[in-house]
């Protein structure tokens, strides 16, 4: 009879705390830094450069989850700005982003560890500005701001590491697409002429490593 009331307790107790660390982790809130990688025309102008993500997202069960992303980067100018004879260049790159996100964890043999694929879709910012300081006379330095509004994708593969019963460190691998840029902008020099601003890329492609931290609740 001891036996069977241990065992029922047992089982009790197993049940009761299975289902309570399911529900403890419905919310993840959290924040990564990462290093991204331009490939493509892209890279002949810009260079690696940091990027920070915000994330928030709700487990609809244990292995789907859907939520939200925040994230910006900041990428420098690549060698294709360095060695003209007229001047320097300035050149920064900004890329901002609100995406949808949603993922799928891979059971494993311990619950702490959970492997994940996910899809983020949304809107991108970006911000090219390219000062020119001219050192020969007849040329003016200039400042060009170009910015576009686009739609793009980034599927990522990762994992999550319970730390503890609230925090959980996060490591994933991402690729970042946003398509469709135009070749050249419309600018308005400061004799209010127009001419035509060369992007020099149709695409932006972006791998990236983050790391991060999750609270759980």
């Amino acid at each position: 009879m001891r036996f069977y009331l241990l065992a029922l307790s047992f089982l009790l107790i197993t049940t009761f705390g299975f289902s309570q660390y399911y529900k403890d982790q419905t919310y993840f809130v959290g924040a990564s830094v990462g290093y991204q990688y331009p490939l493509g025309d892209f890279a002949d102008q810009a260079k690696a450069g940091p990027s920070l993500r915000l994330t928030g997202q709700k487990m609809l069960n244990k292995k789907l989850s859907v939520g939200a992303e925040l994230s910006f980067s900041l990428l420098g100018q690549g060698e294709f700005w360095d060695g003209s004879h007229l001047g320097n260049y300035d050149v920064d790159y900004n890329i901002g982003s609100a995406m949808l996100r949603a993922s799928y964890y891979f059971d494993t043999y311990d619950r702490d560890f959970r492997p994940y694929a996910s899809l983020a879709f949304g809107y991108f910012y970006f911000r090219e500005v390219a000062k020119f300081t001219s050192s020969s006379s007849g040329y003016e330095s200039q400042k060009n701001t170009v910015t576009q509004n686009k739609v793009g994708l980034a599927p990522n593969l990762g994992f999550l590491y319970h730390i503890s019963q609230t925090w959980s460190f996060d490591l994933n691998l991402r690729f970042t697409y946003i398509p469709n840029f135009p070749d050249s902008v419309t600018k308005i020099d400061e004799q209010e002429r127009e001419y035509q601003y060369y992007l020099g890329f149709n695409k932006i492609s972006l791998p990236e490593l983050s790391m991060g931290f999750f609270y759980r609740f």
